[in-house]
């Protein structure tokens, strides 16, 4: 398989260091434009679909690989390979959030620093530990099972309650008809993988710089599961976000631009 071709990988850039942009579920490469634009005079930014999503060669889902999250690891580390990438920046958001913090784990000269938008090392809540995910065993089985019993009743109500702008709702229709373009079968599948992986275990073998970024209020991702992941990462720091919902890259680019760009331009360590 031509995984560059297969990922929809595009390259904006020539110049500085090389930055590995990853989107999330139910998002597409296109939600880091604004990021992209702001970068690329400055740096090497690729962009590509992740397995599963629309956009992306239908072949790269496994259905048995991309049960875990470990298979967008993989995806992750084979397209670092056929691009011949290494010691990269990575700025992943939700899920590929996830898949980067494994693959680095796994491979410690995959990347050279990371930024974590919106990730979450687990969602589920853990009362005999304190540990705060943000829901339920009970809520993810209701979750997953309404994505199979009406898959477009709850791609509605999920994407306006993910988006999180009342006062723009252009944001939540769009993020809508994006979750809309899934297949109910693909989509229940990656969705389980996501909301039922425990990567807490791994977090300590980041070695590399991580700037943690979590906005307010995000309805899958509470800023306590933010300040775990910042804490229990050897060399990372939170920078909490004025903006709400789970998708602070989409409705407030310049917000992200302005937390990510010395980091990631090595201007700042």
């Amino acid at each position: 398989m031509d995984r560059i071709s297969a990922h929809r990988v595009r390259i904006v850039g020539e110049t500085g260091p090389t930055i590995l942009l990853a989107h999330g579920l139910g998002g597409h490469p296109g939600h880091w434009d604004a990021i992209v634009a702001a970068l690329a005079p400055r740096a090497r930014c690729i962009t590509f679909s992740i397995a599963g999503a629309p956009d992306a060669d239908p072949a790269l889902l496994s259905p048995l690989r991309h049960q875990s999250v470990l298979g967008f690891a993989d995806d992750v580390a084979l397209l670092c390979a056929a691009l011949g990438v290494r010691d990269i920046v990575y700025v992943a958001h939700s899920v590929s959030a996830m898949a980067g913090m494994l693959a680095t784990a796994a491979d410690p000269g995959l990347f050279s620093k990371m930024v974590l938008l919106n990730g979450s090392p687990c969602y589920i809540n853990e009362p005999e530990t304190g540990y705060i995910g943000g829901l339920s065993r009970e809520q993810i089985d209701d979750l997953l099972a309404s994505i199979v019993s009406d898959f477009n009743l709850w791609a509605g109500g999920f994407g306006h309650l993910l988006m999180g702008q009342q006062h723009t709702p252009q944001f939540a229709q769009e993020f809508v008809t994006s979750l809309r373009r899934y297949s109910p079968e693909v989509a229940a599948t990656i969705f389980r993988a996501a909301f039922s992986a425990d990567i807490r275990p791994f977090v300590s073998r980041v070695k590399v710089p991580v700037r943690v970024l979590q906005s307010r209020a995000d309805p899958a991702v509470p800023m306590e599961t933010a300040q775990w992941l910042a804490e229990h990462l050897p060399d990372a720091r939170l920078q909490p976000l004025d903006s709400s919902g789970h998708f602070p890259h989409v409705v407030n680019p310049a917000e992200v631009i302005a937390a990510i760009t010395p980091f990631v331009l090595g201007e700042s360590v």
